[in-house]
This record gives structure tokens, C-alpha cells and sequence, in this order.
């Protein structure tokens, strides 16, 4: 019943996309909506047709799980296949021999792991990265980086009125049975902290997943791509955060939210310059201090749900720490972490944990449950040789925004990398203290922000329409700039 309702929900979306254009309806504005309903696909956790299973609880393995499934992104890669034959014919960029690489390398890496407890729960995560990666090769060859905002504007609008419709139904109304619409096996947590799971089948997987498109609409709303709407639609997406009641997944908003203000609206200036500190992170962290402490104080005021809850963590980080011991240069393979736990289980002393603390039982957190920590789960089933690398590019990542963003004068490609900025912050936050992060629904979306921030063609691409006063001044400066050196080598040239 879940799957059909997701069918008839994409259905509706792609009906009302098609209605409002009417006979208007170009090609370009056809791709967009193609876009616009893959990107609302992508939030509902139930959309994938299962190929294998492993075997074992939903979440055994790891942060995939023991099920292998095709996702959005496997249909629509059909669709851009016949794009770049027919439309493009077969004339599309050379991809990066370093990435390719680096991807086969990865793959290698994680099947050819000794100590790989199962090879298929590591299959499952590597088809699905290996997939991922030609998808979006795919993707930005087929389309230009205006239509790819454009459509996923659309996409995510769709996406944050369902969300805040169900969370309406519930908790605000307490029309429970909203709950299980889109995905029968949905949990709201627990009685203490009941949570809003949307489409997202989880309160922590929604808020992740929101908190990643309410940096989208910061980010059209600074650069002034329909801002109106853009408020409007941030404002909608912070209260889906609030009624998801996912604490990691506010905190990461409001850091994401800073780091934006921070690099990008006061990017002119110095980090710690008198102006970014006095006009930017000062008031925004009074404004933040003041909703935490405020109004939004109601889910942080349960000091026992938070002790539980940050013991039940540290716990798994302990158990994390027992698994680096064992294997700390190359892990124990993607998607394995959880099975190596309970295959190894006698090697962590719970008796002696667990009598210092007073905590449900083991099994019902630490052997099914994924460790609440992305970076701790890379390290693990990473190793140090696996997990540095992407921790740098992490680091890499952060360091060049700036550079990125004063060297295009693409409103579009900005919106992108503003939005890449914000989830890799949120990533920060959130994955501290969640695996949600790590999740395929949630990865189908901050993998595609991230990678297209990095993509050097939609950066070199300009749109003189969507200039500010600023950028067209600068631009011809530039201009100038460039006449007058054509000029000065004329002159050499004739002087010769």
C-alpha cells in the first residue's frame, strides 16, 4: 500500500507540473520537470525495488543494511543514456581518469578486505556508490546547471508541502494513521519524544533530509533567486525540523545556517574579520541562543531522554573503539560493522559497561542499530587507510568555497555550492551524534549537491540575466581589463 501511494503521489506531482505549463511546454522546461520529480522521489525512504537480501534485520550490516534495492536514480539513468545518444550525440566530456580511480580503488579496497565478515552486505554499498557515481557523470551531461535548479526548486517545494502537510496531520493533529501512509514500517521513536516521519519512515531521517533542503532555500533566498517563495518555503522546511523533533538535525541547521552567513554572505571579508564577527556570527548566534533557549527549549528540557540517549551513544562509541583496536589501518569493510559486532560480540566486555550504567538491554541497540556516528562508522569500516583521504577532502571541501564562489558569476551554480556548504556542514553536526546521514534516501540528495558544487563546467557557466549590479560590474571590469591587454599586445606587436 505504501509503494502504490508513492507511485500516485509522484504521479499527481508530474500531472501538476505538466498542467501549469500548459502550452508553454519547451524542451528545456520539460527536462526541469523530469528533474522536479526525481527530486521529490528521492524523499520518500520506500521507493527502491529490492534485488537482494543478505539476510538478518534491516539495518545488520550497517547503515545500508543486508538489502540491495534500485533506486530513482537507476530509472532516470535510462532516460539521460537516451538524452546524451539522441540529443547530444554521444558528444559529452571526458570523465576524470583520478576519479574513476579513485572509485575502482575504493571498490577494490573494500572487497579484497581480509577481514570482511560478509562480502555481499559490502557489495550492496559499493554497487550503490559505483552506480551513484555514473549516474551523476550522466546527469551533468545532460543537463545545464540552470535547469538542474530549476528543477530541483520545484522538486523540493512538491517535497516540503508534503512534509509539512503530514507533519500537520501529525504530531501537531495526532492523526496517527498518517504515520505508516508511505512507509508501513515507520517509527515516531518513542512516547517521550514523538517525532513527525513525513515520507522518511524515521524523526532523525526527516530532519536530516530536511535540514538539507532548508539550506537549499537559504541558499535561493540570499542570492536572491525567487526569494519570496524561498522564504517562505526555508520557514516551512525549519518548522518540518522543529516537529521532527530531531535535535541533531536543528543544531546541524543552525550551524549550516552560520557557516553560510559566515563564507558566503560576508565572503569579502576575513573569517575572523570585525565585520564577520560584528554583523554576522554575533547576531545570528543571539538569534539562535535565543530559539534554543526559547521556544524551542521543549526538546532539550528532558534531561533524562538526554542522558539516555547520550549513554546509549557512548556505549556504541565504545563498541566502535573495540572494532578500531582490532582492525585500525583497514577496517572491516563497508556495510559490515554491525555484523562484525555480533560475530565478535565476546570481545566487548558489556557485563562490566553495563553495570556502571542503567540502560535497556544490548541487543535491543548496540547489535541492531547502525553506531550514531558517521565519522566513527567510516573509521571502522574504513580503516585509517580509507577513511583520511575523505576526511581531507572534507577539510579540502570547506577551504575552497570561497575560492569556488568569487571565481563564478553564475547565480545558479552559487545556489548549488551555498547548499553543498551547508549539508557538508550539517554533516558535521548531525553525523557526530546519528547515522542518518549515511542512509541511501538521504545520500541520493547531499551526494548530488556536493558533487555538482565540484563541477567545474556548471561554475564556467553564466547567465547575464541573473547578474546583480555587483557581478556585472565586476565582469566588466574584467572585460576591461582583458581589452586593454589585447590593446598593449597590438601595440607590441606592431612595435616589432
Amino acid at each position: 500500500m505504501d509503494r502504490f501511494l508513492i507511485i500516485v503521489a509522484l504521479g499527481c506531482a508530474l500531472l501538476f507540473f505538466v498542467i501549469r505549463e500548459g502550452g508553454r511546454m519547451t524542451k528545456s522546461r520539460f527536462y526541469e520537470i523530469i528533474i522536479a520529480v526525481y527530486t521529490f522521489s528521492c524523499s520518500f525512504a520506500r521507493l527502491y525495488v529490492p534485488y537482494v537480501n543478505a539476510g538478518g534485520e534491516e539495518s545488520a550490516g550497517g547503515s545500508f543494511g543486508p538489502t540491495g534495492g534500485v533506486w530513482p536514480f537507476y530509472v532516470l539513468s535510462f532516460l539521460l543514456l537516451w538524452i546524451i545518444a539522441v540529443e547530444k550525440s554521444w558528444r559529452i566530456r571526458r570523465p576524470k581518469l583520478v576519479v574513476m580511480g579513485i572509485m575502482v580503488a575504493y571498490a577494490v579496497y573494500t572487497l579484497i578486505n581480509p577481514y570482511c565478515v560478509s562480502r555481499v552486505y559490502s557489495i550492496i554499498e559499493v554497487i550503490y556508490f559505483l552506480s551513484f557515481a555514473i549516474f551523476i557523470y550522466m546527469f551533468s551531461n545532460s543537463f545545464n546547471v540552470k535547469m538542474v535548479v530549476n528543477g530541483i526548486y520545484m522538486g523540493l517545494a512538491v517535497t516540503v508541502a508534503l512534509h509539512f502537510l503530514l507533519c500537520l496531520c501529525y504530531p501537531v493533529m495526532n492523526m496517527e494513521g498518517v504515520v505508516k501512509l508511505f512507509d508501513s514500517d515507520a517509527t515516531t521513536r518513542s512516547e517521550e519524544r514523538i517525532g513527525a516521519v513525513g515520507t522518511m519512515g524515521h524523526p532523525n531521517v526527516l530532519g536530516t533530509y530536511a535540514s538539507y533542503y532548508f539550506t537549499f532555500f537559504v541558499a535561493c533566498f540570499i542570492t536572491n533567486y525567487k526569494r519570496r517563495e524561498s522564504a517562505i518555503l526555508a520557514g516551512l522546511a525549519f518548522i518540518v525540523i522543529v516537529l521532527s523533533a530531531s535535535r541533531s538535525a536543528l543544531l546541524a541547521s543552525a550551524f549550516a545556517l552560520l557557516a553560510i552567513v559566515v563564507f558566503y554572505v560576508f565572503r569579502r571579508h576575513k573569517l575572523l574579520s570585525v565585520a564577520s564577527i560584528l554583523k554576522g556570527i554575533v547576531p545570528l548566534a543571539i538569534i539562535i541562543a535565543l530559539l534554543l533557549t526559547g521556544p524551542l527549549s521543549f526538546l532539550f528540557s528532558n534531561l533524562e531522554d538526554l542522558d539516555e540517549m547520550t549513554t546509549s551513544r557512548l556505549l556504541h562509541y565504545y563498541c566502535g573503539y573495540e572494532i578500531f583496536l582490532d582492525h585500525p589501518l583497514v577496517g572491516v569493510s563497508m556495510n559490515n560493522h554491525l555484523f562484525y559486532l555480533i560475530e565478535n560480540s565476546s570481545a566487548v566486555i558489556f557485563e562490566q559497561v553495563f553495570d556502571m550504567t542503567d540502560i535497556w538491554r544490548p541487543e535491543d541497540y548496540l547489535f541492531i542499530t547502525p553506531i550514531h556516528n558517521i565519522w566513527i562508522i567510516m573509521i571502522v569500516e574504513l580503516g585509517l587507510i580509507g577513511s583520511l583521504p575523505i576526511m581531507a577532502m572534507v577539510v579540502y571541501y570547506i577551504a575552497t568555497f570561497k575560492r569556488r564562489t568569487l571565481m563564478s558569476a553564475n547565480r545558479y551554480y552559487n545556489i548549488i555550492n551555498i547548499t553543498g556548504l551547508g549539508i557538508v556542514c550539517c554533516q558535521l553536526v548531525q553525523g557526530s551524534s546519528d547515522w542518518a546521514p549515511l542512509t541511501p534516501q538521504v545520500l541520493n540528495l547531499s551526494l548530488m549537491f556536493i558533487v555538482l558544487s565540484l563541477n567545474r563546467h556548471y561554475r564556467a557557466e553564466v547567465y547575464p540575466e541573473f547578474e546583480s549590479v555587483e557581478e556585472a560590474k565586476r565582469n566588466m571590469r574584467r572585460q576591461q581589463n582583458q581589452a586593454e591587454e589585447e590593446e598593449e599586445n597590438a601595440i607590441e606587436i606592431q612595435a616589432t
